[in-house]
């Protein structure tokens, strides 16, 4: 069993984490990355415990044939398997980027103690990854 596994909240949480491969990064952060033909996409994720009201940072890279790709991004909040919120990164629909961009996530009071999935959906050249990151916000 893999230690995402193990160390994933219960639920739908851990169902998805266990499809998402996880590697280290120089600091210790967890990567959550994907890849579809030749789109690959790379998200540093928020916390596995954010605090809510707090802005929690991430990072998304994507890559195209190995060339920063000219992407589009949004993000989705996954819920007991339903996607409930659908946001775009720094309210600009549909988010555009090249290569690379940073965030801040701020998870509101209600979702305190809700195991929810974070999802980063990457769209570039006919392609689409989507980078899920199991969160549980937290008082």
């Amino acid at each position: 069993m893999s230690r995402i596994l193990r160390s994933a909240s219960a639920g739908l949480g851990a169902a998805l984490a266990a499809l998402v491969p996880v590697a280290a990064d120089a600091s210790g952060s967890k990567l959550v990355t994907a890849s579809s033909g030749p789109l690959r996409a790379t998200l540093t994720p928020p916390a596995r415990t954010p605090k809510i009201n707090t802005k929690v940072p991430l990072r998304v890279t994507a890559t195209l044939h190995g060339k920063p790709a000219h992407a589009t991004a949004l993000y989705e909040f996954v819920f007991a398997g339903m996607v409930v919120s659908t946001q775009n990164p720094y309210g600009k629909k549909p988010y555009a980027f090249t290569g690379h961009f940073r965030d801040t996530l701020d998870f509101p009071a209600q979702a305190a103690g809700q195991p929810l999935t974070f999802r980063v959906v990457v769209k570039a050249g006919g392609h689409t990854v989507n980078l899920n990151s199991p969160v549980t916000p937290r008082r």
